[in-house]
């Protein structure tokens, strides 16, 4: 019985603090980093610049949204500055806490195999990009890689952090707005949290990583909304972003455990029997690739 994959995040959040003795040293120094660094930035936007930003507010609120106003700003402001100064680090810090989940659980993950690359290239990515199911797979999957017909799979999830910012402020309007962040933000927080999986681990190429994590994409945005959600807990905010990365992990090891190809592991059987993706792709009439 598969397990529900939104619940990863939080099976994550208890596994961590289970291991705490072997997963803790690779994101204490992280932790305090960012917790100084946040103090740090609050303080010199509260003293040095709320009176000027409350002034400036004041021209198009009324009086009494000037200071709610001044420090929802200023903690955007630093929820940007930090998410920008830390990106890296954070991850590196979900890198090793992945590797690390992988060594508890005694999994070791095995590259695919020619035969399982095979699949892919002639079975999985033609049917996402709208091939007729008697059309010659081999042929025509080398045609539309060349012409690059997954282009705009292959960028819909780049760029996470700049969504990531420029969806923040949703959060302001209380319930419908934190959702929608959530919403929006699900599937590049979940792909990315399986990103060195797929490509380090497994040996995808950037296409095959694609169509798999698209294949999947109702499963990802499960996992993302929730961990996207965690990401806004007050307080615990840091260590619930970290805790996602150990989700990932263990729904990765999951998968690893299960018996067969990757098509029983990634739950993909469906596309030998004509399947195609969930809506990122459809057939039209002469056989191109149309987004839903």
């Amino acid at each position: 019985m598969r397990v529900p994959v939104w619940s990863y995040p939080i099976k994550g959040f208890y596994f961590f603090f289970r291991h705490g003795h072997r997963l803790m040293q690779h994101v204490i120094r992280f932790v305090i980093e960012v917790i100084a660094a946040t103090v740090g930035i609050l303080f010199l936007l509260f003293y040095g610049t709320f009176v000027s930003q409350r002034d400036f507010l004041d021209r198009f609120l009324p009086d009494w949204l000037g200071v709610p106003g001044t420090i929802a700003l200023i903690i955007l402001e630093t929820a940007i500055a930090v998410v920008l100064l830390f990106q890296y680090r954070l991850e590196v810090a979900q890198h090793n806490l992945f590797i690390s989940v992988l060594a508890i659980r005694d999994v070791r993950v095995e590259p695919v195999t020619p035969d399982e690359r095979e699949w892919l290239q002639e079975r999985l990515i033609p049917q996402l990009v709208g091939v007729p199911a008697h059309a010659p797979m081999k042929k025509i999957s080398k045609k539309k890689k060349n012409q690059k017909y997954l282009s705009s799979v292959l960028t819909e999830g780049q760029h996470p952090i700049m969504r990531y910012i420029l969806t923040l402020p949703l959060n302001f309007i209380p319930v419908a707005g934190s959702a929608l962040f959530c919403w929006l933000n699900s599937f590049p927080t979940a792909v990315g949290l399986h990103e060195h999986y797929y490509s380090e681990l497994k040996g995808l190429t950037p296409e095959e990583f694609s169509a798999v994590v698209h294949a999947k994409k109702p499963q990802y945005q499960h996992f993302g909304v929730v961990a996207s959600a965690f990401s806004l807990v007050p307080g615990l905010d840091v260590i619930l972003i970290l805790t996602n990365a150990v989700g990932a992990a263990l729904w990765a090891a999951d998968m690893e455990k299960t018996q067969g190809t990757i098509k029983s592991k990634w739950a993909l059987e469906k596309f030998d029997k004509g399947g195609r993706s969930y809506g990122t792709f459809r057939p039209s009439s002469s056989g191109e690739s149309s987004h839903c």
